[in-house]
């Protein structure tokens, strides 16, 4: 399922701490470098599915100079302590970000209800979006480099 953005359209703030206590904030490669942000599950068995198939193909995208943001609303899975650049593992615990990006509807009752997958230029323009209930809504690896490309052809 497609989110609320329209494609161009500037993200919001994204701000979440790794495992190590860094922040990282989206506008931190702003002007710099394409990003894939993914709001993942920590207790998601199709979520750490879907990373491990993302993670073996990070380096396409080191190829096409841009990093992920593998942003949790708890402290990310202990397998992610382990990935290094292009793939940044943090949590933002306050919620923020994820009802920015996945909406207002973001959490229920046991915690986060949707995951969602977003890909923006080295502006912080928005090229594609994906939000669903679950991890088996995510886009294929595929589809996330593909519209890397295109960001690559037009820049």
């Amino acid at each position: 399922m497609m989110g609320p953005f329209l494609l161009r359209q500037v993200i919001p703030p994204l701000t979440a701490r790794t495992a190590g206590r860094k922040t990282v904030r989206a506008w931190d490669y702003k002007q710099k470098r394409p990003l894939v942000i993914a709001f993942l599950q920590a207790d998601c068995t199709h979520c750490e599915k879907w990373l491990g198939q993302f993670a073996a193909r990070a380096l396409e995208l080191v190829e096409r100079d841009a990093v992920a943001l593998l942003i949790y609303a708890e402290p990310p899975p202990r397998k992610t302590e382990t990935m290094r650049s292009p793939l940044i593992a943090a949590a933002d615990a306050t919620g923020h970000s994820q009802r920015a990006f996945l909406g207002r509807e973001a959490f229920g009752r046991a915690g986060l209800d949707r995951v969602g997958v977003f890909v923006t230029d080295r502006f912080g323009e928005l090229y594609g979006q994906w939000i669903g209930s679950d991890a088996d809504e995510l886009p294929a690896n595929a589809e996330i480099l593909d519209t890397l490309s295109v960001i690559q052809m037009i820049c």
